[in-house]
């Protein structure tokens, strides 16, 4: 018998270097700490420093208040930093080479280990360069006033959303860097930025709040979609779909999401409508596709009723928008960007037969209720708005009294026990991970609003674009990147109802604008969001090649539709 070689044990030397490294970054950190490189700004230490804290600033406008803390005996910190940083960034590097060097070696089945090191190594470099930078230990040339207590916030953002798009290459879990970015945003704020600890606790509290009703709602969905399934109840629309060829079926998958999402949450209609190309077709990339086109269809259809899109609830309920005018005015442009996206892709398209999925060997019975419980749950998922206009409640308590409701059905149609068809069943068989992935993207996303760098964002567009047209698409642009409901935020205090009234040329661009831009890329809207978790072989980069011409091509047919319907004098106003 052949005995596998052990391997040698790591020499004396190594074994120092090693521990030198560690010992040297543990001294490092202490050091900062002792020497106040870590210290908290005033407001959120004490409470007496609270008492010393001149004003009280809102969540919107942490940039104006205090001045920065100063700090005692601070030089030899900035000196440790700045002779440190460097050298953490060659140990570093070194670590890196060593694990680039055994890259071609064969992994047996594992992950590499190695490269464990260098990634926490960073990571913790990150945080000391981040907070250096807040405290003022670390200078940057060129900023003014607060501006260091928000460059860190925005680079670790914008590195979080790096490493996101970048899954396919790093091969890190979206959710465990979202999860991460989430919570360190929120860190830098409550360490770095001035001001009192009870706006703080505010912001976090307010900002968990808006976050879980999305979580919520996006489990209920999941879960009422698994317990249809299980049911077989997609089994109903597959085989009444008889469409043979592509182009036949990216049509009809077109228009049904584009009808559905006028009515039902955009969310519900990507989770309904891509649970149904998962069991009507077979090919990955034709259903990837699809799904991406789902996405582009659903943020269109839902852009120009009320219930449609959270953006166009949230401008309807604000008082620029009504009803008429709004389907009115709406309704062509959303059409268009719908045409727009269609009919790219149905030139790119080679036309061929698409594959179903196989048959499992004899004929299945259908499970008791199947329609009952199919028809049912799309029922409850179309009366949720209803159900929240005519009792107040938020969308996630009507999603859960579906769910509720579903259960208790299927509960009396089956065996206790059977968890095929039970509500027990279908919670272990949905994807949590995409849950914590939301959590995770909306509550960095929710620490940059609070902070006011959203609304600064698109201020600072209104004042480079002094033409409001362009400042709304290009809102549609920025949507693609960052959460577009604290955009239209913003835009909502950015123009007063008094200069544009209530269904005035500029509102029905925001509106089209802000529902349909976050298609442009695949994190820029929570449909986007539900499919990268839902079809697990999506990735940023795949959405930029494949869908990303279509949907740019329909968001500026739409826009022409919009702008052309004002200039013909069509457009419908309230008064």
């Amino acid at each position: 018998m052949t005995v596998a070689a052990i391997p040698a044990p790591v020499t004396t030397r190594s074994q120092r270097r090693k521990w030198s490294e560690r010992l040297f970054v543990a001294v490092l950190f202490i050091g900062l700490a002792a020497r106040g490189g870590f210290s908290y700004p005033r407001g959120l230490n004490s409470t007496a420093s609270n008492a010393a804290t001149p004003g009280k600033a809102s969540p919107m406008a942490f940039a104006h208040v205090a001045a920065p803390v100063e700090k005692e005996d601070g030089g030899y910190g900035r000196i440790a930093t700045l002779v440190a940083i460097p050298a953490l960034f060659v140990v570093m590097c070194r670590q890196t080479s060593k694990v680039l060097r055994r890259a071609e070696a064969p992994k047996h089945g594992h992950g590499n280990p190695d490269i464990l090191p260098p990634v926490m190594t960073g990571l913790f470099l990150w945080v000391i360069l981040m907070s250096g930078i807040q405290q003022g230990i670390v200078p940057v040339p060129g900023l003014e006033g607060k501006q260091n207590e928000f460059l860190p916030i925005v680079l670790t953002f914008i590195a979080g959303y790096g490493i996101i798009v970048l899954e396919e290459v790093t091969e890190i879990h979206k959710t465990a860097t979202a999860l991460i970015l989430g919570v360190m945003i929120w860190a830098f704020i409550g360490t770095g930025v001035t001001m009192p600890s009870e706006e703080f606790e505010t912001a976090v509290s307010d900002t968990l709040k808006d976050i879980s009703e999305v979580v919520f709602f996006l489990l209920g969905a999941l879960t009422v979609v698994e317990l249809m399934d299980a049911h077989k109840g997609f089994d109903i629309i597959t085989a009444s779909i008889k469409a043979t060829k592509k182009k036949e079926l990216m049509v009809i998958i077109g228009v049904l999401t584009f009808l559905l999402s006028s009515v039902l949450n955009n969310l519900t209609v990507v989770i309904v409508m891509v649970s149904l190309l998962q069991k009507l077709v077979k090919e990955d990339d034709f259903r990837r596709k699809l799904g991406g086109l789902v996405v582009v269809a659903s943020n269109a259809g839902g852009a120009w009723t009320p219930m449609g899109d959270i953006t166009t609830t949230m401008l309807y309920i604000g008082g620029q928008v009504t009803t008429v005018p709004l389907l009115g005015n709406l309704l062509f442009p959303s059409i268009m960007c719908l045409v727009g996206t269609l009919g790219w892709e149905l030139i790119q398209m080679k036309d061929g037969p698409f594959e179903r999925p196989a048959a499992s060997g004899a004929k299945e019975e259908a499970p008791v209720g199947q329609a009952f419980v199919f028809w049912g749950g799309l029922a409850g998922m179309i009366f949720v708005p209803v159900f929240s206009a005519l009792t107040q409640c938020p969308a996630w308590s009507g999603m859960m009294l579906n769910l509720g409701m579903l259960a208790l059905i299927t509960s009396l149609l089956h065996e206790p026990n059977d968890d095929r068809f039970s509500l027990k069943g279908a919670l272990s068989r949905i994807e949590v991970a995409d849950a914590l992935f939301f959590l995770g993207v909306l509550f960095a996303v929710g620490g940059l609003e609070r902070v006011g760098i959203l609304k600064a964002l698109a201020e600072k567009l209104s004042e480079i674009c002094p033409i409001d047209s362009l400042v709304a698409i290009l809102l549609g642009f920025a949507s693609a990147v960052v959460d577009n409901v604290p955009l239209v935020a913003a835009s909502q205090g950015m123009y007063d109802l008094t200069q544009h009234p209530p269904d005035d040329a500029l509102w029905n661009l925001i509106t089209y604008c802000a529902a349909t831009g976050g298609s442009l890329l695949v994190i820029g809207s929570a449909a986007g969001v539900a499919f990268m978790g839902m079809e697990k072989n999506v990735t940023f980069g795949w959405y930029v090649k494949a869908i990303g011409p279509a949907a740019l091509m329909g968001y500026f047919f739409g826009v022409a539709g919009i702008m052309g319907q004002q200039a013909a004098g069509l457009a419908i106003t309230s008064s």
